[in-house]
């Protein structure tokens, strides 16, 4: 019964030790990740001062606003599914918002959790070299785990805080959609929308 307690307990440390160089692999791979956003997060806040619209006497704004209005423009207003159609081209916007907030959001989770697990993982041969007094195998993973707690925390700090202002601007975006919507269709599109959400 030792003998299988020793096993299992060798092999969950092995497969956690295993696991700390996919660990670190992928912390980079998340920094890489919000480097590339923060850069198209900048620059989506210099291309919304310059996309404005004027509709309706109401000034209205945003990357996914502008999509929407390009294709208005060439939907047939006469057809007699117009409105289905318009339904549609709504909810097609709305996927595209989900689909660009959703791998920010998930980095603004999994960074901190990979964080925790670059953390925990070096522990183990930390406390191995303390009790052989081994202070240099010590030292170097410690250095590993608040390396990889701090790499986990700005990652999901920078990527939650990316992500917390997008939905403000997809938000606000989606409520000018539907605006031009109601417009469009006499309100008919407001009705339509309020019985989807039911």
């Amino acid at each position: 019964m030792i003998d299988i307690f020793a096993t299992l307990q060798s092999s969950i440390y092995y497969i956690s030790t295993y696991l700390l160089y996919p660990v670190i692999i992928a912390l980079l791979i998340c920094v890489g990740f919000i480097l590339v956003d923060t850069g198209s997060f900048l620059y989506e806040i210099y291309r919304r001062k310059r996309l404005h619209f004027e509709f309706e006497d109401e000034v209205i704004s945003g990357r996914f606003v502008a999509l929407f209005m390009k294709e208005l423009e060439h939907m047939d207003h006469e057809d007699r599914y117009f409105d289905l159609k318009l339904q549609k081209l709504l909810n097609d916007m709305e996927y595209l918002i989900s689909k660009r907030l959703e791998l920010t959001k998930l980095i603004s989770r999994i960074g901190p959790m990979f964080g925790l697990m670059g953390t925990l993982i070096p522990m183990g041969p930390a406390l191995i070299g303390l009790t052989h007094g081994d202070i240099e195998t010590l030292a170097d993973n410690l250095i590993i785990a608040f390396g990889t707690t701090v790499v986990g925390l700005l990652v999901g700090a920078v990527s939650y805080s990316i992500a917390m202002v997008r939905t403000r601007w997809y938000d606000q975006e989606m409520d000018d959609m539907e605006f031009v919507c109601e417009i469009v269709t006499g309100g008919s599109q407001d009705e339509i929308h309020e019985e989807e959400k039911r």
